[in-house]
């Protein structure tokens, strides 16, 4: 009799083993974290130096010769943007005009020219184009807007970065008749004394 009490215990005691075994199994659980990342558009153009731009014609060899460019007749730029970008400039205006007298009109706007000048690790021919010959030579100023400025294709890199990247000098000259500037010299063009003046627009763009 007590050996059936025995074995009836180990019998029960080898059911109860095998149960635990059974609900043993192995235990998981799942969370969720959800990331999310906002990429904000920047673009921004900062004019840091040479916001005022004057030639003085005192001289008759300046009014023959034109007023060829220097350190205060430069304007000094950079670009900070996300993503690819472009430059265009030009003038308000469709001629200078006089401040004295404003019929004064027949300042051309070709008798001031300009070469850009990159300063910053992005260069014209790899991350910057080119497109109105502004950085091989001098141009003429034209009315609003000439790109001047252009991005290598996003597959090249394209022009996006900080203003150690993209930062560059506009040289202004004025009555040089040099590159596309008008050939004519002021003192054979019969202009009226005057201050004559505009503004030139200088527009930040995302690069198509």
């Amino acid at each position: 009799m007590r050996r059936n009490v025995i074995a009836k215990a180990f019998l029960a005691l080898g059911f109860l083993t095998i149960a635990a075994a059974a609900n043993a199994q192995p235990v998981s659980d799942r969370a969720v974290v959800p990331v999310a990342v906002t990429l904000n558009q920047i673009l921004r153009l900062n004019v840091t130096n040479g916001g005022n731009i004057e030639f003085v014609f005192n001289r008759i060899d300046q009014y023959e010769n034109g007023i060829a460019n220097s350190a205060m007749y430069d304007t000094d730029i950079d670009v900070s943007s996300s993503t690819r970008w472009e430059l265009a400039i030009g003038a308000e205006d469709a001629t200078f005009i006089g401040t004295d007298d404003p019929t004064n009109i027949l300042f051309t706007l070709d008798n001031v020219g300009y070469q850009i000048i990159s300063n910053g690790a992005h260069a014209f021919g790899t991350e910057l184009t080119d497109p109105a010959n502004a950085n091989a030579g001098v141009v003429a100023l034209t009315a609003f807007s000439t790109t001047v400025i252009g991005s290598a294709s996003a597959l090249a890199g394209g022009n996006s970065g900080d203003r150690d990247d993209n930062n560059f000098t506009i040289n202004w000259e004025c009555g040089t008749t040099n590159g596309t500037m008008n050939a004519t010299a002021l003192i054979d063009q019969d202009l009226a004394p005057d201050r004559y003046v505009t503004n030139v627009l200088m527009d930040l763009v995302i690069a198509p």
